[in-house]
């Protein structure tokens, strides 16, 4: 009478414990780019915040209060931002970043048009690397 054994020999376990060290490999790549993808989107949604409050500002201020912004006007000071965030070998380092807006109003038409683009640009830079967010909007004056 033949018995039946339970269990797994050498080789199946060899052949698991290569499986299941390539797929862990693999997924280690892929937490670094996500890292760093979060770091940009991090970035990227402060400086649309900031661009937003710049914009909105400009609303406010509407048609009549705003001035045309001129090439050798005084740029807004910029605005340093120290964070923490864990590198690809899971150690906490302090990431330095500074963004710089930048408002430019122009008048669209002649003076009869009564229209303005506010556009808004904020420039960031870390050790990364960096981008930018641009927001336009148009205000119009009253006839």
């Amino acid at each position: 009478m033949k018995q039946k054994s339970w269990g797994f020999n050498l080789l199946e376990v060899a052949i698991a414990g290569f499986i299941f060290a390539t797929v862990s490999v693999a997924f280690m790549g892929v937490w670094g780019m996500q890292v760093r993808a979060v770091e940009k989107s991090r970035h990227s949604l402060v400086a649309t915040m900031l661009a937003e409050d710049l914009v909105e500002q400009a609303m406010e201020d509407g048609f009549e209060r705003t001035r045309v912004t001129k090439p050798d006007d005084k740029p807004l000071p910029p605005i340093s931002i120290e964070t923490e965030s864990r590198n690809p070998q899971g150690e906490w380092v302090v990431i330095n970043a500074e963004y710089q807006p930048e408002v430019r109003i122009t008048e669209i038409g002649g003076p009869k048009d009564r229209l303005r683009k506010v556009e808004v640009t904020v420039n960031w830079r870390d050790s990364s690397g960096g981008g930018d967010i641009t927001l336009v909007t148009y205000l119009a004056g009253v006839f």
